[in-house]
């Protein structure tokens, strides 16, 4: 009986024997004709005949093709560059050519003070405010409208020494006195009022020179409707200077522009200014740099002569610049993409798009002006931006 059972033992050992080796034969076999199949989803997935993913059911694909050897030429070699170095694409494109463009410039701007219409108002006199006539920062004055009233000792002694004198009737020293007052900012018809009424007037009016808006000495000219400083019962000394007077029969039109856009911009150039759908010729008075969040602008300024008050102070105007033709290398600007500093077209060669930097020496308000980066006889994507999504990064190196 053992010997029965140690026999059929030996039976079942040689068979599984000789399966395994008939197994890895045929492994050897697959592996050297190459006959194995993968699933392109599983790749951990191997058989060694046609079949379906036991996972997701697809069929499966050769894993080696017998005899066929994979080689890179040129060609392919441009397509599996990484995808920050070149896109392959069939978008249009547009041929770089020279041309001949004007710089056009829209501007939108608004209506200023002219800083230099500025007129003072000081007392003439140390003294007390009794009376304030002008309440507001902004209110509109006109020449010869009285502004405040000032009780000053100086001038009650100055007005009684003329009674004096005149009832002594001392004309040399009475002429020396009219003087006196005239200095302190008494008008002659004052002056004769005292001397026929022979009465002191213990207050001093003070009177504006000027015709515009009055501020305070110490405020800027947008602070509209603000209570002035002065106050009644305050004391001011000789000399202080109390208001600010803007006149505004020639005021500011102030546009601004990009740096870029503006740099070839001179003083005396022709500008179009239009108000109400009335244009105006007019010349640029100042060009000045200006720096504002992190960007470069130049600050372009047009005197205007504003007799007839039709220019508002805060009122919108829109302007229009037009230089001379400027001939060179123009393209659009939808073909340029800006990343940071750097300023990035895209050059077609053989169904390849590669990124290459140039440099813009101008821009209008279409297209860019290029001194570096392009030749005549370039091929660029008309639409740079096109290529390039919100999480790309160009390698141009």
């Amino acid at each position: 009986m053992k010997q029965k059972i140690r026999y059929q033992t030996s039976i079942v050992a040689f068979i599984s024997l000789f399966l395994l080796l008939g197994c890895n034969t045929d492994t050897k076999k697959a592996e050297e004709h190459g006959d194995q199949y993968t699933c392109p989803m599983h790749p951990q997935i191997i058989k060694p005949e046609p079949g379906s993913c036991p996972i997701c059911k697809m069929d499966l694909v050769p894993l080696n093709q017998h005899g066929v050897k994979m080689e890179i030429d040129s060609d392919l070699a441009d397509l599996i560059q990484p995808v920050n170095k070149i896109i392959t694409s069939n978008i249009n494109t547009i041929k770089v050519k020279e041309s001949s463009s004007s710089l056009r410039l829209n501007l939108n701007g608004t209506v200023t003070y002219n800083t230099n219409n500025t007129n003072t108002i000081s007392s003439r006199v140390g003294g007390r405010i009794e009376k304030l006539h002008v309440r507001y920062n902004l209110q509109t004055v006109k020449k010869g409208q009285l502004l405040m009233e000032i009780y000053s000792p100086e001038l009650a002694a100055a007005q009684q020494e003329i009674l004096y004198l005149k009832s002594k009737n001392d004309l040399e020293l009475l002429e020396q006195a009219k003087t006196k007052l005239k200095l302190l900012g008494v008008s002659l018809s004052q002056i004769n009022s005292i001397i026929k009424t022979g009465k002191v007037n213990y207050k001093i009016p003070v009177y504006s020179n000027y015709s515009g808006y009055l501020i305070n000495p110490m405020e800027n000219m947008n602070s509209a409707n603000t209570p002035l400083e002065l106050k009644e019962g305050q004391y001011v000394n000789a000399g202080e200077l109390l208001f600010k007077i803007i006149n505004t029969q020639k005021v500011w039109a102030e546009f601004f522009v990009d740096a870029n856009e503006g740099k070839n911009l001179k003083v005396g150039e022709e500008i179009k200014i239009t108000k109400s759908e009335k244009t105006s010729k007019h010349q640029i008075g100042l060009i000045q740099p200006f720096y504002k969040d992190g960007f470069n602008y130049q600050m372009i300024r047009v005197y205007l002569d504003n007799q007839n008050q039709d220019f508002k102070i805060g009122e919108l105007l829109s302007a229009k610049i037009v230089q001379k033709p400027i001939k060179g290398i123009w393209i659009p600007k939808s073909a340029v993409y800006r990343l940071g500093e750097k300023n990035i077209v895209f050059i077609k060669k053989d169904n390849i798009l590669k990124p290459k930097i140039v440099s813009v020496s101008q821009t209008s308000a279409k297209a860019f002006l290029i001194n570096e980066g392009l030749q005549i006889t370039d091929e660029i994507a008309s639409n740079a931006a096109f290529l390039i999504d919100t999480e790309s990064f160009i390698n141009t190196n």
